[in-house]
């Protein structure tokens, strides 16, 4: 990014201090504290900066991947949605929804970034819930699986990491 956008980007946090308050806990002794990175929760910055940061991410999942099929004429395979500043990986087999992971993991290293395990989680849209999820890593972190039905997505028959 431009060093001239990243010092406007700076200069908007310049001198901010919080005091972090979860209940009747705060942080310091409720002394305030000054943020070392990121940009303010709900900052209309957020999806601004990252659209602009990987802008170049349908290089990576565009081809070379089976994604999740579709019943959509014209929209057959879908290997990943973009939202604000979330991206969805979609697969229809497992094998290559850990290959996107793995995939993801390179990128997100070649561009300085991390990918919030803690955030990251698996969705199964299969028709045969029965059936068990296999166990999909990020970070050699094991993802924590999460009901559909707490999703609001498109379902079809895939497995969908959420990052």
């Amino acid at each position: 990014m431009p060093t001239h956008l990243v010092n406007i980007v700076k200069q908007k946090y310049d001198g901010d201090e919080y005091v972090l308050i979860d209940g009747a806990k705060t942080t310091s002794n409720g002394k305030s504290t000054v943020p070392l990175k990121g940009v303010k929760q709900g900052c209309p910055l957020s999806p601004l900066l990252f659209s602009l940061f990987i802008n170049d991410v349908d290089d990576e999942f565009g081809t070379g991947f089976m994604g999740a099929v579709t019943g959509t004429e014209g929209l057959r395979v879908i290997t990943h949605m973009l939202y604000a500043d979330d991206l969805t990986l979609t697969a229809s087999d497992p094998v290559q929804l850990q290959k996107m992971l793995r995939r993801l993991e390179s990128y997100a290293a070649r561009k300085g970034l991390t990918v919030n395990v803690q955030k990251s989680y698996i969705v199964n849209f299969n028709a045969y819930r029965n059936s068990a999820v296999p166990v999909f890593r990020l970070y050699n972190q094991e993802l924590e699986e999460r009901d559909p039905f707490t999703i609001l997505l498109p379902t079809w028959e895939c497995y969908l990491i959420s990052t």
